[in-house]
């Protein structure tokens, strides 16, 4: 009877051991802060875009708009991207989008948080949307990684999330080309075909788009175009990431 109450002891304190223990750092395994997998030190230390175009977010040396936005300027209004799409944010999106952990999700929906467009433009914003997956890659998936995103930021920003403001057009036998390894003028030609508004009445709305990264910007830009069809006077871009121009 005593080396059964002593055996239930130890698996007790173990237990408590096990739910009590102090998270560690993802990155140096320090003891992690508020972020429940960064320490504060680690988390000063991502890639943080300092500053970028403030109509793509691409990096820039200094403030303001970047050529292509200057010479041709994409559907969407504005974008805001705290992070640059490099280790370690883009092994951890990574893992949530491409090997579905979805452990990831309130991680990163974390640190969009620490890092959010001014309060200003937060309160103007009518309405949350995302982009629609693709069907192959939702069936291998069986999630959409904005999606998720997108409303974990319309529950802390207190709006509402659209689900049917876009939608993809499947043609029967015809794959959608993945946009990995494509150009600009063949990201926009993919999505354009794809990418289709839905039948909202967003008349003089301000529509915040949430993504998880911009590369080109090819997807938000389709994407404002197919939410002004219905009505919406200003898009907004919002993603956890930006990827930095090649050879910077």
């Amino acid at each position: 009877m005593t080396s059964i109450r002593q055996t239930l002891l130890q698996l007790a304190r173990h237990w408590q051991h096990w739910f009590t223990q102090q998270a560690e750092c993802e990155l140096c395994f320090a003891p992690a802060g508020p972020a429940g997998f960064l320490c504060p030190a680690c988390f000063a230390d991502l890639p943080m875009a300092r500053a970028a175009c403030s109509q793509c977010a691409e990096p820039l040396s200094q403030p303001g708009r970047c050529q292509h936005c200057l010479q041709q300027p994409p559907a969407f209004d504005y974008a805001f991207a705290a992070y640059l799409y490099r280790a370690p944010v883009s092994l951890w999106l990574q893992q949530y989008k491409d090997q579905r952990q979805l452990r990831w999700l309130p991680r990163l929906s974390w640190l969009m948080r620490q890092q959010m467009p001014a309060e200003d433009i937060i309160n103007r914003i009518d309405a949350i949307a995302f982009v629609p997956s693709a069907r192959g890659k939702l069936l291998r998936r069986g999630f959409n990684p904005a999606g998720l995103l997108a409303r974990n930021m319309a529950k802390a920003m207190h709006k509402p999330l659209l689900s049917n403001a876009l939608q993809r057009q499947h043609q029967p036998g015809k794959a959608e080309q993945d946009q990995r390894g494509l150009n600009r003028r063949q990201r926009r030609q993919n999505q354009q075909r794809s990418l289709h508004a839905g039948q909202l009445p967003l008349q003089g709305q301000h529509i915040l788009l949430i993504e998880d990264v911009i590369t080109t910007g090819a997807t938000a830009d389709a994407a404002a175009r197919a939410l002004k069809q219905q009505g919406a006077a200003i898009v907004g871009l919002w993603a956890l990431a930006r990827t930095p121009p090649k050879g910077s």
